[in-house]
């Protein structure tokens, strides 16, 4: 097959798989022929799929470079609209035909190195046999499955949806721009925590780019939440109720409690910070409010706005304590995205305090991501586990009436 000719989708492979097995094709390669028996594997895993999960529906094809041995391949794989399905005849995400430990090295040489160059570099002086235009494969595949995760449909119900941002900065020509990373993480009705979008915009934090974000969730699908995290970031706890009516909508407290110590003097701030303690362990929901407001009037001497401003978000604050008690803790912050962000930042200072460019931001997000799924993320966490039960219990009372004619 020529250069220059168009690789067909695999609904048109038939014709041409017939044509290179008579020869007809003068460039006719061994690899050629393994890329189109592939695909049609892969098609006909996807129709069977599709035979037993009517519900899904088929959503065209991606791109995805293979080794077989030394033969490079380049499919087309079919997708469906949930992505659920993944065809069986591919290799585990991000492998080609790399042993599993010289991937990890590669996927860590990404992560953790100053720039694309540097980890070229590295390899060269440990003397791996390792061709450079490996790694950029790696990050240009790294890339595309970023953008894909950020397209991709996502579930429609979860148990919960934590939101954060995080402020990076990245090398364009010879000045350092600031982008912000948001990120949204989903709890599904089954206890698995999932990347549902890790979007890369530039500039500031601001309204606009997560109403872009959340948004783009109800585009993809998302409609029933029972609880949503985030900080308290302007407009974003208005943008929340708008869009997630029926969700209770929980303020960070890790959040608020940072934000004592920049408002009240230091002996103050530990007196607040002991006696909030004991309101977030505190069993009842309603004594926990009167405690709260006790709280607030105490120190509003001290400084008006901030609690003026905390006062007023109460309920929003103390929302986990509606929930069973092993899942309180997780309930009341946004660590969940914390953890992706806290591998983000062992990459960046180690790429010198910022990224040497979007694609390499993108590749290490997409490892970071990768790896907290395949590995703490694989079950769900203990916590969860044990109140799965109580949680779709609490998910079905509130939106069975939804259903209810």
């Amino acid at each position: 097959m020529a250069k220059d000719t168009p690789r067909p989708t695999p609904d048109q492979l038939d014709p041409q798989l017939t044509a290179l097995l008579e020869g007809k094709l003068a460039a006719g390669t061994l690899n050629e022929l393994l890329a189109i028996l592939l695909s049609r594997l892969a098609l006909a895993e996807r129709s069977a799929y599709l035979d037993a999960t009517p519900e899904d529906k088929a959503n065209g094809y991606y791109s995805r470079s293979l080794e077989a041995g030394s033969l490079p391949l380049s499919l087309k794989v079919p997708r469906t609209r949930s992505g659920a399905f993944r065809p069986a005849v591919l290799p585990p995400p991000y492998q080609r035909a790399f042993p599993e430990h010289k991937r990890e090295l590669l996927l860590g040489l990404v992560a953790n190195s100053r720039s694309l160059e540097a980890a070229k570099d590295t390899l060269r002086h440990l003397g791996l046999s390792v061709p450079d235009s490996e790694l950029d494969r790696i990050v240009a595949e790294l890339t595309q499955e970023l953008d894909l995760l950020n397209t991709r449909p996502v579930p429609v119900d979860l148990l919960a949806l934590y939101y954060d941002a995080k402020y990076v900065e990245i090398r364009e020509k010879d000045r350092l721009r600031t982008f912000t990373i948001y990120t949204a993480v989903g709890v599904l009705t089954n206890g698995l925590k999932r990347v549902l979008a890790c979007c890369l915009l530039p500039g500031r934090e601001s309204l606009e780019g997560w109403k872009q974000v959340l948004k783009g969730l109800l585009e993809r699908g998302l409609r029933r939440v029972l609880i949503a995290i985030h900080d308290d970031f302007p407009g974003l706890l208005a943008l929340s109720k708008s869009l997630f009516p029926n969700a209770d909508i929980q303020l960070c407290i890790v959040h608020m409690e940072r934000n004592v110590g920049r408002h009240l003097p230091k002996q103050d701030a530990r007196s607040f910070l002991r006696r909030l303690k004991a309101i977030k362990a505190s069993y009842d929901p309603e004594t926990a409010a009167a405690q709260f407001e006790d709280l607030c009037h105490h120190f509003q001497a001290q400084a008006p706005t901030f609690i003026r401003s905390i006062r007023s978000k109460r309920e929003h604050y103390l929302a986990f304590l509606h929930y069973p008690d092993p899942v309180r803790k997780t309930f009341s912050t946004t660590n969940a995205v914390e953890a992706i962000n806290g591998q983000l930042e062992i990459s960046r200072l180690n790429s010198g305090g910022y990224f040497q460019s979007q694609p390499l931001a993108k590749a290490k997000l997409a490892i970071a991501i990768t790896r907290l799924e395949s590995k703490r993320w694989r079950r769900p966490a203990a916590n969860l586990a044990s109140a799965l039960t109580d949680l779709n219990l609490m998910f079905q009372a509130r939106f069975e009436t939804d259903a209810t004619p």
